[in-house]
C-alpha cells in the first residue's frame, strides 16, 4: 500500500476512535453495557435509543460535533499535503473541508495558495475573493491576496491588500508581514 494511502487510512482509523470517544463522553457513559443490568437500565445509561433528556444532547448535537470534527480532519490532510508540496491532493482536502464548514476561511485561503502554487492563480484568487467576502476582517486572508496579485504583477492591488492587513492589526506577526511586503514593493510599477 502506498504511503499516502496508509497516511490517510491511519488518519481515517484515528477520526474514527475521536469520533467514538467523543460521542461517548457526550452520552455521559463508557459505551460499554453493565452485563448485569437490566434493559431498562442499560438504556437509561445512554446504552439504547433513549429519547434526550436536558442533560443529554440531541443527535443534532451529536451530528454537529461530527461535522465539526471531520472538518477539522480534512483541514489537517489538506495541510499536510500542502506541507509536502501535494497541493493538487491538498485542494481536495480543502474543499472537503469548506463543504462542511463555508465559514473556515482558513481553508479558503489554503485552498487559494494551493491553486496558485500549481499555477492556477485566478482560481485561487476566487476562493480568496469567497473567504474575503465571507470574512473581510481575517488578517491572513488579505495577505494572501496581496501576495497573489504581486506574483502575478499586479503591485498596486498588493499594496491595497497589505495595507487593509496593517491597518487592521499592524502589531500581529500578520501585520508585521504586511509592513514587510509594502517595505519590499515600495511603488506600484507604472502600467
Amino acid at each position: 500500500m502506498p504511503k499516502k494511502e496508509v497516511l490517510i487510512a491511519v488518519g481515517l482509523v484515528v477520526l474514527s476512535l475521536a469520533v467514538g470517544i467523543i460521542i461517548g463522553k457526550m452520552r455521559g457513559g463508557s459505551g460499554e453495557r453493565d452485563l448485569n443490568a437490566s434493559s431498562a437500565e442499560y438504556q437509561n445509561k445512554g446504552g439504547g435509543a433513549v429519547q434526550p433528556t436536558a442533560n443529554q444532547p440531541s443527535f443534532d448535537d451529536y451530528e454537529t460535533q461530527i461535522q465539526k470534527i471531520l472538518k477539522e480532519a480534512y483541514a489537517e490532510v489538506g495541510d499536510i499535503y500542502f506541507d509536502q508540496r501535494k497541493f493538487n491532493d491538498a485542494i481536495v482536502y480543502y474543499k472537503k473541508a469548506i463543504a462542511l464548514d463555508q465559514n473556515d476561511i482558513d481553508s479558503y485561503n489554503d485552498l487559494g495558495l494551493a491553486y496558485h502554487y500549481i499555477d492556477r492563480s485566478d482560481e485561487g484568487l476566487k476562493y480568496v475573493e469567497e473567504g474575503i467576502k465571507r470574512s473581510p476582517l481575517y488578517q491572513r486572508i488579505w495577505l494572501t491576496k496581496g501576495f497573489i496579485l504581486a506574483v502575478r504583477g499586479n503591485i498596486a492591488e498588493a499594496r491595497i491588500a497589505w495595507e487593509k492587513v496593517y491597518n487592521m492589526d499592524p502589531n500581529s506577526e500578520i501585520g508585521k508581514s504586511a509592513a514587510s511586503f509594502l517595505a519590499q514593493y515600495k511603488e506600484a510599477p507604472a502600467r
